[in-house]
């Protein structure tokens, strides 16, 4: 082996070593059976991945899954997955192609009844959040029609009142955790969350989000991705295990 060979060999080595200290291990859980792992080598999506929103915004590139938002895409278009369980642990790698929100949901039965974003973890270019919705599903439908009048009059909708935030059945989105991560750098960024009754924690690489809720502990159904902000977003390597009995503290 010459000089030259052994200085790329030592450096896709060290590279090699430093993504994989990247990746997050589980804090609070370990993992149990495994539910879903998804490479997106496929030539297309599979059809157990529903989208949403407009047409033809997730593609496979390159071995990940890429999601464009519009720049005129006020919502922004998602893609999700059924999935069985209840305290999972999830992994998957994320990268801003184009500086938006890219935006990980893990839906199940709400308190109030029907399904919600039970946890809702934020991806900005500058920070990370871990947020939950409350209300009941009839404040919900109200909000969703006041939204809508308020688009169609080219308006935005009226804030929250205070009464409106005391109410418990008032549908509101909560930040419970936020910190600051440099997520616009077009690289790729590992990520895991874990949801053990009603704690949950979340990893971007190095840093942690924790929050306990009332919501958490709770059927899961649907884990889903949307790209907001005019962004463009990939994603790859999703793992999702069911926790099993052994914890770690």
């Amino acid at each position: 082996m010459n000089a030259n060979a052994f200085v790329i060999g030592a450096s896709s080595l060290l590279a090699a070593l430093t993504l994989a200290a990247k990746e997050p291990a589980p804090l609070i859980t370990n993992p149990g059976n495994a539910l879903l792992s998804e490479d997106f080598s496929g030539a297309s999506l599979l059809a157990k991945w529903q989208t949403g929103g407009r047409p033809k915004s997730f593609n496979i590139v390159d071995g990940a899954l890429q999601g464009v938002c519009a720049p005129d895409d006020g919502h922004g278009p998602s893609v999700a997955l059924p999935i069985e369980g209840r305290d999972l642990i999830i992994r998957f790698s994320v990268k801003l192609a184009k500086p938006g929100l890219a935006l990980f949901l893990v839906d199940g039965e709400s308190q109030f009844g029907g399904t919600a974003h039970l946890l809702r973890v934020g991806l900005g270019s500058r920070a990370a959040v871990l947020q939950q919705d409350r209300g009941s599903l009839e404040s919900r439908q109200a909000r969703a029609t006041e939204r809508a009048k308020a688009a169609k009059e080219g308006r935005k909708p009226a804030p929250p009142t205070k009464e409106q935030l005391a109410d418990s059945k008032f549908y509101r989105t909560e930040t419970l955790d936020q910190e600051s991560v440099e997520l616009d750098d077009g690289q790729w960024h590992h990520v895991l969350v874990e949801i053990n009754g009603n704690e949950s924690v979340a990893q971007v690489d190095g840093v942690v989000l924790r929050a306990r809720s009332a919501v958490f502990d709770a059927k899961k159904s649907r884990l889903a991705f949307l790209v907001g902000r005019a962004g463009t977003m990939l994603i790859d390597d999703v793992k999702v295990w069911a926790n099993s009995t052994a914890t770690k503290q």
